[in-house]
């Protein structure tokens, strides 16, 4: 219980619910919320409204995480955003991509692999960077989209990828990005961006659906 709402982590299943029993402290699950506060639902789309309130109030955040043992709420990623392998292993992306960010060559990250094999990503590289070392280090290239196949850059991202997607780095072995496609392009609003400066990952999945589909030939 918190002052201005009643929170409890469900167990789901690629977003469904599969319990309303609460979970534990340290068990992941999905988030639920009840209370004053929370929206009476969507304005005229009665059909929203009942996906996301059940019928005793409680507002399906669409957010995984989990009660610490200090009742505190830690969110680990977002249900519908969750990759299943074809193994079965969750893959939540935010934490990876997030990871592959912190790399000065990497602007963007979107992790795919959903019912595949291996994880693979699209990745942009920030520009200046990636051109600052091709000038250092005497890469002959025509243009921007050619200088991203040489097996410089490639590799360069290659090696900044694994330097943090590692089990050193607690991640999984599941969760190693095999294969990666770099686009010459930053991601922009109402394109690839929401209003919100958010992933819109259906429409890059629509967008970039060959480059994906070259990821798992």
């Amino acid at each position: 219980m918190y002052p201005s709402a009643t929170i409890k982590i469900v167990a789901e299943n690629q977003g469904t619910i599969v319990s309303m029993e609460p979970l534990g402290p340290g068990k992941k699950g999905l988030i639920l919320a009840k209370g004053d506060q929370i929206m009476k639902g969507y304005y005229n789309r009665p059909d929203l409204t009942e996906n996301a309130i059940d019928k005793d109030g409680w507002f399906n955040t669409g957010d995984l995480g989990m009660m610490t043992y200090d009742n505190e709420i830690k969110i680990t990623g977002r249900a519908k955003d969750t990759i299943v392998l074809l193994g079965g292993e969750n893959i939540e992306p935010s934490g990876i991509e997030g990871a592959m960010c912190a790399s000065p060559y990497i602007e963007t990250a979107v992790l795919v692999g959903q019912d595949k094999k291996y994880l693979g990503a699209l990745i942009v590289p920030v520009k200046d960077a990636v051109m600052a070392y091709a000038k250092e280090n005497n890469i002959a290239y025509e243009n921007y989209e050619v200088l991203l196949e040489t097996p410089e850059i490639l590799n360069l991202i290659r090696e900044h990828i694994d330097a943090r997607i590692n089990q050193a780095s607690d991640f999984r072995t599941c969760e190693r990005v095999f294969k990666f496609a770099l686009l010459c392009e930053s991601f922009s609003v109402g394109k690839e961006l929401s209003g919100k400066q958010e992933l819109m990952r259906h429409k890059i999945f629509e967008l970039y659906h060959k480059e994906i589909d070259s990821l798992f030939d």
